[in-house]
C-alpha cells in the first residue's frame, strides 16, 4: 500500500497515476477530509476505464497510513509565480515536521518520499526529524529536472524524447546542474551532436522550466505526478531504476550534512546505492556551488 499525504493538485495527480499504472492501492490523506474523500471518489469512478480493481480511499486520519510500504509527502504551501522555492522554506518546514512525526508513529518501517518544496531542505529536515536511515528517506526533484532536460535536448535535435537520456544533479532549483557529459541519444554522446550555443540554450531552459510553467498556469502538476508514480513503481516492484533523487550525503561527492540530488539505484529498499560520478572541473564547481546554496538555506532555517 502507498499513502499520499496532501490531496492538492500534485498529490492527487500522483495518486491517480499510481492507480492508472496499477502500482498499488492508495490512501490519500489531507487535513481537508472532504477534499481527500472527493478526490478518492472521483478516481474510483474512473477505475473501470483504467481497468483497476484496487482500492483508493480519502481520509484525514493519519492512522490510515499504517502498514504502508511507501509514504509520499506532497502537502505544503504551493509556490506562487513571484516566489522562489526558498521563500516557502520556513512555512513548509513546520508542516513537514508535523507530518513526518505522524509517519514515524504510524508507518515506522516505510520508505518516505518527500515532494514538498524546497524539496532538498524538506528532505534533510525529515531525515533529522525521523531518524530514518537515509536508504529509506529521499526526495523527488532531479528526476523531474532530468525529464525536462531530456525533453529540451530532444526538441533541439528534433529526435524522439524516448531515445534521449540525461541526468541533472544538485539542488532542485536555480543552482541545479544538467550533466551534458552524461547525456546521450541512443548511446551517442549529446556533446557530439550539440553546439555550445545549443547546450547553453538547453541548460537555461532546464533550469527555468518549473518557473516557466508556474508563471503560465500557476503550478506544475502532470510532470511531477508522473515522476512520483515512476519512483513508486521502482520501489514497490524492486526495479532498481537509476535516477537522480535528493539524498542525504555522508561523504559522497566530498560533502556531508546536506540532502541534494545525486544519481542512485532506487529499488525495494529505497536508495539501494549512491552512484558517485566523475565530474569535469566545471561541473564539479557548479555542483559544489549548488551544495553551498542548499547548506546556506538549511543554516538559515528558523527553529
Amino acid at each position: 500500500m502507498i499513502t499520499v499525504i496532501g490531496a492538492g493538485k500534485v498529490g492527487s495527480a500522483a495518486a491517480f497515476d499510481i492507480l492508472r499504472y496499477k502500482i498499488s492501492d492508495v490512501v490519500l490523506i489531507d487535513t481537508n477530509e472532504k477534499a481527500a474523500q472527493g478526490e478518492a471518489l472521483d478516481m474510483m469512478q474512473a477505475a473501470p476505464a483504467i481497468e483497476f480493481d484496487g482500492k483508493i480511499r480519502g481520509t484525514s486520519d493519519f492512522k490510515e497510513m499504517a502498514g504502508s510500504e511507501l509514504v509520499i509527502v506532497t502537502a505544503g504551501l504551493g509556490r506562487r509565480p513571484d516566489m522562489t522555492r526558498f521563500d516557502l522554506m520556513n512555512t513548509n518546514a513546520q508542516i513537514v515536521k508535523t507530518i513526518v512525526k505522524q509517519v514515524v508513529k504510524y508507518a515506522p518501517h516505510c520508505k518516505l518520499m518527500i515532494v514538498t518544496n524546497p524539496v532538498d531542505i524538506m528532505t534533510f529536515i525529515s531525515y533529522k526529524e525521523t531518524g530514518f536511515p537515509r536508504t529509506r528517506l529521499f526526495g523527488m526533484g532531479n528526476i523531474l529536472d532530468s525529464m525536462r532536460f531530456r525533453t529540451y535536448i530532444a526538441n533541439e535535435l528534433g529526435v524522439s524524447r524516448e531515445d534521449t537520456r540525461g541526468l541533472v544533479i544538485g539542488e532542485h532549483g536555480d543552482s541545479m546542474v544538467p550533466l551534458f557529459e552524461y547525456a546521450s541519444v541512443s548511446g551517442i554522446p549529446a556533446t557530439s551532436l550539440l553546439t555550445e550555443e545549443q547546450m547553453d540554450k538547453i541548460y537555461h531552459a532546464t533550469v527555468t522550466s518549473g518557473a516557466d510553467v508556474i508563471q503560465l498556469k500557476g503550478s506544475t502538476v502532470y510532470a511531477p505526478g508522473m515522476v512520483i508514480a515512476i519512483m513508486a513503481d521502482a520501489i514497490l516492484t524492486g526495479r532498481n531504476r537509476v535516477m537522480s533523487v535528493s539524498t542525504c550525503l555522508c561523504g559522497e561527492y566530498g560533502t556531508s550534512e546536506v540532502s541534494i540530488g545525486v544519481p542512485v539505484v532506487l529499488g525495494k529498499k529505497g536508495v539501494e546505492k549512491i552512484i558517485e560520478l566523475e565530474l569535469s572541473n566545471k561541473t564539479k564547481e557548479r555542483f559544489d556551488k549548488s551544495v553551498a546554496v542548499v547548506k546556506e538555506a538549511i543554516a538559515a532555517l528558523k527553529d
